[in-house]
């Protein structure tokens, strides 16, 4: 059974708190992971306007108690309180993690105006909030990168045409079944789009699914295929922080279980780009997810 584990880092306090803490306990394990960090300003409190556009948004952060476990300084960045750098408040974690062996890319640069506006952007205005998340990253890092991952697994043709600019390794920016190149319009991508797999957490917690499964494991291990690759994002703002015992336990049964632990760069430099399916990017909504998501195309 492979398993990636794809961590998203959206906000000042996940990467601060959140991450280093998920760094310790998977060094503990011996298991590696990807981590996708959302590159510029944290303005997780403009997400607040998301209650106006999809009451779904209301029912998620209540059943989630999203408030007590971000709690009022990120509730309130960029609006109320300035907003805080991300990635450049605490650049040697991001260091300390390609030390520590973990696959390192970008989740955007403003991660709230992509997730809320990308349509809105336009080609201009989605090139400016790659290259800036890539200037970030390069000065930070000392190199280019070479994955992305979307904003609340949002992106659309614009967005695509620009990050195959970029020629990465490979993009992560919707849900689906396993991996595939993408089709746009009448053009096929060159850069091997690797799907998240899984239900998030935030979107299974309060659910009558998850108490019928009994515990956190018992519900993902028997998602889990031991003929195909599993994609599981977790985030460090929740599995980081709240959730981190949960989420540890969850990394001790499938290790148990014989799980390998796969980096998605490594899993792309494995494909064959010519034997990949081709197939559109589609629009759709998920059980516990408030608005719309990419996703991978019917085969």
């Amino acid at each position: 059974m492979d398993v990636a584990l794809k961590i998203d880092v959206d906000t000042h306090q996940g990467l601060g708190e959140g991450m280093p803490r998920l760094q310790r306990m998977l060094l503990e394990c011996d298991v590696t992971a990807s981590v996708y960090i959302a590159m510029g300003p944290d303005n997780s409190g403009r997400a607040i306007m998301r209650l106006f556009r999809n009451p779904g948004f209301l029912t998620k952060m209540r059943r989630t108690r999203a408030l007590s476990m971000y709690g009022w300084r990120t509730a309130l960045s960029g609006t109320l309180l300035p907003a805080r750098p991300i990635a450049l408040a605490f650049p040697q974690i991001l260091r300390d993690l390609v030390r520590n062996g973990f696959e390192v890319g970008i989740h955007g640069y403003d991660h709230v105006r992509w997730q809320d506006r990308l349509d809105q952007l336009g080609p201009a205005g989605i090139q400016a909030e790659i290259d800036q998340a890539c200037e970030v990253y390069r000065a930070i890092i000392g190199v280019a990168p070479t994955s992305f991952a979307a904003p609340g697994w949002r992106t659309n043709d614009d967005a695509a045409l620009a990050l195959e600019t970029k020629v990465l390794a490979y993009r992560s920016d919707t849900r689906g079944r396993a991996p595939y190149r993408c089709r746009v319009g009448e053009r096929i991508l060159t850069t091997p789009e690797i799907p998240t797999t899984l239900p998030t957490l935030d979107e299974v917690m309060g659910t009558p699914e998850l108490a019928t499964a009994g515990s956190l494991v018992s519900f993902y291990l028997d998602r889990m295929r031991d003929d195909a690759l599993n994609v599981h994002t977790i985030h460090a703002e929740t599995e980081g922080m709240g959730q981190l015992e949960a989420f540890s336990a969850l990394v001790r049964a499938l290790k148990a279980n014989g799980a390998r632990f796969v980096r998605l760069g490594d899993v792309a430099a494995g494909l064959k780009s010519g034997e990949l399916p081709v197939l559109p990017i589609i629009r759709t909504t998920l059980p516990g997810r408030a608005g719309w998501i990419s996703a991978q195309a019917p085969a």
